[in-house]
């Protein structure tokens, strides 16, 4: 028996072979760990590789979402709510992007989507583009102004100017023309020749403005303005400043003109007389009382017929009246008035009026009120007439400076029509001053405005062309527009903030 229990203790072969078994089960199971580890790992990196492609496709796209919101922002328009598909991905990738807006109207989120081998990923932000703002341009008001830029502006004979001029294409003095007006702004090229001058070395006028940006490449005789002989120091241009770029934005608000004679009057502007037509119509259709026949229209169709306006505005007295509480005339007056008193030979005005058709001044009228009278044809004057604002009315009747645009203001608009569709139109005078007369109104005018002789007008000028060689001008500039003056509407996009709240 003891030499059993020896044996057994002393036998290692036994123990040796259990040991083996555990060392190989022991390195197995460690085997088989690593091997589940590793391919465990590099099934998670290759996810996180597909994660990150994805990832950077959406970020592609978040940046394309703000790229088309901002440039539609900056253009005025509005950026489609679609989902627009990314291109030019690495292979297998795709990847969208959109934008949608919230309820007010401003607040914009972008969205940016991309995926990759079954991984996909959404990132997106949001930037708040405010809403168009839109102001009316009052500025060409301060001048006589001149549209047109087919050919150079001139100015007939031997005539000196002493108002602010605006021409928005080129303007070419000679002669013994000359400016001695407080500003001269020429959207184009300007051309002093000859014995013309602008201001002279004892009263230089106040400033010289050419071009219509200061960037522009437009020149004052030939060299750019402030330089050379165009620095105001010098014959035959004298000013306080000479300088680039226009203070007022040269524009004419379209009444429906044909773009041919106004390159701005495009689309549903262009030859549509839009302004014309809504006036005429609105009109017709508003209650009337105390309007005496053929004083606004002989007919019931716009076509330039009328041809007794001038006879009956100006003849028996009368008080006539357009449009009431629940129907207003225009959407600052609710009853238009128009009253002639023919013992005083006064015009009381206030609102805004459409006649079919032409208006000669020949005789002395004091007019009182504030308004606009659109005519489809022109306006002109004749031998000594006078048509003065009350306020400005001295005791021989005669217009003076005391002219006072707050309580006593006419625009005169013409369509400057020929014919009776406004296919063919009144190419020189449509507004035709002329003799000795002297009136005191703005005039909006589609082709020529024309003095001549010892005319003179006080007021602002709008007009495609001017053809100045009337007598002294003295301009006295509205401060506040009169019902249905014509208005350039101009639309200003702000800036959008940069974008915020980013996730994904």
């Amino acid at each position: 028996m003891r030499r059993l229990l020896h044996r057994v203790v002393h036998d290692e072969e036994g123990v040796a072979l259990v040991m083996a078994l555990m060392v190989m089960m022991v390195l197995a199971v460690t085997t088989a760990g690593l091997l589940v580890a590793g391919t465990a790992n590099q099934r998670e990196s290759l996810v996180s590789d597909n994660a990150r492609v994805a990832f950077g496709v959406a970020q592609e796209g978040l940046a394309y979402a703000e790229g088309m919101l901002y440039s539609a922002a900056a253009n005025g328009t509005q950026p489609p709510t679609g989902s627009q598909d990314l291109t030019d991905l690495p292979s297998g990738a795709t990847g969208s992007y959109y934008a949608s807006v919230a309820g007010d109207g401003v607040t914009w989120t972008m969205y940016g989507t991309g995926t990759y081998h079954g991984i996909s990923r959404t990132v997106h932000a949001q930037a708040n583009v405010p809403s168009p703002v839109t102001t009316t341009e009052t500025g060409v008001w301060n001048y006589l102004y001149a549209d047109g830029t087919g050919s150079c502006t001139t100015w007939n004979g031997n005539v000196t100017v002493s108002v602010p001029i605006l021409i928005r294409g080129d303007l070419c003095l000679s002669g013994s023309q000359a400016f001695t007006g407080a500003t001269l702004e020429v959207g184009g090229n300007l051309s002093v020749t000859g014995s013309a001058k602008v201001g002279s070395a004892a009263s230089p006028i106040q400033e010289v403005k050419v071009g219509l940006t200061s960037t522009s490449a437009n020149t004052c005789n030939g060299v750019a303005p402030g330089t050379g002989v165009c620095d105001g120091t010098q014959s035959p241009i004298y000013a306080s400043t000479v300088g680039e770029g226009v203070d007022t934005t040269p524009s004419m608000p379209c009444i429906g003109q044909p773009s041919s004679w106004d390159s701005t009057c495009t689309g549903s502007n262009d030859g549509t007389w839009s302004t014309l037509h809504e006036m005429y119509d609105n009109q017709a259709s508003l209650p009337q009382s105390g309007c005496p026949s053929n004083l606004f229209d002989n007919n019931s169709t716009l076509d330039n017929s009328d041809t007794s306006i001038t006879s009956v505005m100006f003849g028996s007295s009368y008080d006539c009246k357009l449009g009431s509480s629940s129907q207003p005339c225009s959407s600052t007056v609710s009853v238009c008035e128009i009253k002639w008193k023919s013992s005083t030979k006064t015009l009381s005005v206030n609102g805004q009026f459409y006649f079919d058709g032409s208006l000669t001044l020949s005789g002395n009228v004091t007019y009182t009120g504030l308004a606009s009278f659109y005519f489809t044809g022109g306006i002109s004057t004749s031998g000594s007439a006078t048509f003065c604002a009350a306020s400005a009315v001295s005791g021989n009747q005669s217009c003076t400076a005391a002219w006072n645009t707050l309580d006593d203001g006419l625009i005169m608009v013409t369509g400057c029509w020929a014919d009776s569709t406004g296919s063919s139109l009144i190419t020189s005078s449509c507004v035709s001053l002329a003799g000795s007369s002297t009136v005191q109104f703005g005039v909006y005018c589609v082709t020529q405005y024309s003095t001549q002789g010892g005319a003179s007008n006080m007021g602002p000028v709008l007009a495609n062309s001017l053809s100045l060689g009337g007598g002294a001008q003295t301009l006295i500039p509205y401060h506040y527009f009169p019902p249905g003056t014509p208005l350039s509407i101009q639309t200003t996009y702000l800036p959008a903030s940069a974008p915020k709240n980013w996730s994904g």
